[in-house]
């Protein structure tokens, strides 16, 4: 018992192999409920929990024979996915006791990922969890580790900054454009160039409420197909000046060796507008909007340095509630550990009680000629039971006491158990 919960993880990351591993290593969504089965039908684990994304594969297994199940998941599992790498320590770790626990909280607060605080990882673990639930994979203690990482990821979330603040380049436009126009659901966006970052931090805009998008781009089949995705209406780029007269957000990311908006071309536009604000977003490399822009009235510009800022802004501030996050990840292991301590403790009490109680009829037997025919034997049988439960209550209160410390608790429940001789029994 060196570690009161019984609880072992096996795992690949992006903190120990890079992504060519990771992607030949993950199990598929078949794959994971042939795993499932396999380990609680043809190993020692008693409940397991598989989580599989594009930056880790983490096998979580629970069981007195926590050590062994692991030693015969890794190379069943390099089998399955026709690999070495599950048994190759340069790139696999595994985490046991209270510190797997940890480590199943922080993952699931987002404290692990490659973006700090990230959200999607919450919802990737309780997909993993609903899946080995229903096929009856989990056992009380892995069902008492997803209750309490989710309650201390949802402690972590309301409690600090971790999650606050992108941490991505294409959605910190969309915070910066809250706090131009306070309401994004009636401004009309036009994106200039159709590729993939444009249309990334379309969908950004599309998921905080923005409904009018529209594209501009040098080849109009390009526009059309991507305006088309994005329910808006497409241009080619001779048309820019009379489009942006009915803009509000502009988001620019093409190829271009030179400036495709001008100064020239947006001073008699924002007269046009009255000033009214017209937000640029310069994505791309080389720059697409002339930097003299931010000299005219009512025109607000960002290019890729100003959002790299922010985004780092946002990074250290988020590194900065990682004490306070993992404060609070703290105390639900402990709770945790207290509650592997309580049925631990209820194991030991059963054995011993079971004992003693066979130990107390086998002499009220051996004794039973010798006692008197006067009808005191339902007192002598009340006394001795009596005696039990006092024995056992006191042992109890002594594990109680000692259940917050790990080793002390160790200590005592082996005490117990070699005393009572009953770890042969267990």
């Amino acid at each position: 018992m060196r570690d009161q919960i019984p609880l072992r993880v096996i795992g690949i990351s992006h903190n120990t192999a890079p992504v060519e591993v990771r992607e030949k290593v993950a199990l598929s969504e078949d794959e994971q409920m042939i795993a499932i089965k396999h380990i609680t039908g043809n190993t020692d684990a008693d409940g397991c929990i598989l989580l599989s994304t594009c930056n880790r594969t983490e096998i979580y297994v629970s069981g007195p024979n926590v050590n062994t199940t692991i030693d015969q998941i890794a190379p069943w599992l390099n089998e399955l996915k026709n690999c070495v790498e599950y048994t190759d320590r340069n790139i696999t770790y595994q985490i046991h006791g209270s510190e797997a626990a940890e480590h199943f909280c922080k993952v699931i607060a987002g404290m692990d990922s490659l973006i700090l605080g990230e959200q999607q990882i919450t919802g990737q673990v309780k997909d993993s969890y609903d899946m080995t639930h229903g096929l009856k994979g989990t056992d009380a203690l892995i069902n008492k580790l997803f209750n309490f990482g989710m309650q201390a990821k949802k402690k972590v979330h309301n409690e600090t900054f971790l999650s606050d603040g992108t941490v991505s380049v294409s959605f910190a436009g969309v915070e910066l454009a809250r706090k131009i126009f306070s309401d994004l659901s009636d401004k009309k966006i036009l994106l200039i160039g159709a590729g993939k970052t444009a249309e990334l931090a379309a969908y950004h805009f599309q998921e905080n409420g923005v409904k009018h998008i529209n594209v501009a781009n040098r080849t109009m089949e390009n526009a059309t197909e991507l305006a088309k995705k994005l329910h808006g209406k497409a241009y080619q780029l001779d048309n820019l000046a009379r489009v942006l007269e009915e803009t509000d957000i502009v988001i620019s990311a093409t190829s271009s060796e030179t400036y495709v908006v001008t100064a020239d071309i947006i001073r008699p536009i924002s007269k046009m507008r009255h000033h009214r604000p017209l937000f640029l977003i310069d994505l791309a490399i080389p720059r697409d909007i002339d930097p003299e822009i931010e000299k005219i009235d009512g025109v607000f510009l960002y290019n890729l340095d100003d959002l790299q800022d922010i985004v780092k802004s946002n990074l250290e501030k988020r590194k900065k509630e990682i004490p306070k996050a993992m404060k609070i990840i703290q105390e639900y292991v402990d709770e945790f550990q207290q509650w592997v301590s309580m049925n631990s403790m209820n194991n030991v009490v059963g054995m011993l009680k079971s004992k003693l109680d066979v130990l107390r009829m086998n002499e009220l037997e051996r004794l039973k000629s010798k006692l008197p025919q006067n009808g005191y034997k339902s007192e002598i049988e009340n006394l001795t039971e009596s005696i039990i439960n006092k024995v056992v209550r006191q042992h109890v209160k002594s594990l109680k006491k000692v259940a917050h410390d790990p080793e002390q608790y160790r200590q005592q429940v082996e005490m117990i158990l070699r005393i009572y001789e009953l770890d042969s029994e267990n």
